[in-house]
C-alpha cells in the first residue's frame, strides 16, 4: 500500500488504514496520547487544511465540500477531527480548546508539506487564528509547511467568553 508507506514522520505515531475502504488515518497526539482522526488527499500547492467548529466533524458539509473542490482542481487537502469529535478518540466533553489547539498544531506540522491555507468555521476560525499565532511565534512548530494564508468563515474567537462564561451562575 503506497499510501501507508508514505506516512512516515518523526515526531508522531501515526495508525494508518486504507483510505480506499473509506477510513481515516490516525495520528497520536498529546500525553496521554488521543488519537487524531484525519483524511487527506495528495495534490498542489498551496494545499487546504479543513479546521472545524465546535461539535463538527471532518464529514459535514462544508469540509466534504472543500475536499470534492480539491479533488477537481488536484489540489492538496488536509481533513481532521479533533480530539472528542467525530472519528477522534477522547470524549467530547473533556476537550478543551487548548487540546484541539493541540490536535491542529500536531495534524499542521506533522501532516502539511508546502504553502497551506487554513479554513476555518466558526470555532475552526478561532482555532485558526490561534494556529497562525503558534506558526507565527514559533518556526520549529512547522518544518514542512507555512501558512500561505487564511480563510475564516463565520469565526468564533474566543466564544466561550461570550456564549459560555457570562451564563454561568456565580458562587
Amino acid at each position: 500500500m503506497a499510501f501507508a508507506r508514505r506516512l512516515a514522520f518523526t515526531s508522531a505515531t501515526y495508525y494508518a488504514a486504507s483510505m480506499e475502504n473509506g477510513e481515516p488515518e490516525y495520528l497520536s497526539v498529546g500525553d496521554p496520547a488521543r488519537r487524531i482522526a484525519i483524511r487527506a488527499r495528495e495534490g498542489t500547492a498551496p494545499g487546504l487544511i479543513w479546521l472545524g467548529g465546535f461539535k463538527s466533524d471532518m464529514k459535514g458539509t462544508k469540509a466534504v465540500a472543500l475536499d470534492e473542490h480539491a479533488a477537481k482542481s488536484d489540489r492538496a487537502c488536509i481533513r481532521f477531527d479533533y480530539s472528542g469529535h467525530g472519528e477522534s478518540s477522547e470524549k467530547f466533553e473533556d476537550g478543551t480548546i487548548s487540546a484541539w489547539l493541540e490536535d491542529a498544531l500536531a495534524v499542521f506540522k506533522n501532516r502539511a508539506k508546502g504553502p497551506q491555507i487554513v479554513v476555518g468555521s466558526s470555532m475552526g476560525g478561532w482555532m485558526a487564528l490561534l494556529l497562525a499565532r503558534a506558526l507565527a511565534s514559533d518556526p520549529s512548530l512547522s518544518q514542512n509547511a507555512k501558512l500561505g494564508g487564511l480563510v475564516l468563515i463565520a469565526p468564533a474567537p474566543d466564544f466561550t467568553e461570550e456564549l459560555m462564561w457570562k451564563n454561568f451562575r456565580k458562587k
